[in-house]
């Protein structure tokens, strides 16, 4: 995936994470690179690249939850 296409996906995830969460897109930033979820989208081998912006978020919601 070419790294402006990625970085739009992973705009879009902070955003949508933070409207989820109530919270200012700051934190939201904060919060998805501190997630394995985060870090694991910038490697394909882990496939969240195909994956939807929601199923993403969804999953990084589930990973804060049980932190």
């Amino acid at each position: 995936m070419k790294d402006y296409i990625l970085y739009r996906k992973i705009t879009r995830v902070i955003l949508q994470l933070a409207e989820e969460l109530h919270i200012s897109p700051k934190r939201a930033l904060l919060l998805f690179y501190r997630t394995r979820v985060g870090q694991q989208l910038h490697d394909p081998k882990y496939g969240y690249q195909i994956m939807s912006d929601t199923y993403i978020v969804n999953d990084i919601i589930s990973e804060i939850r049980e932190s």
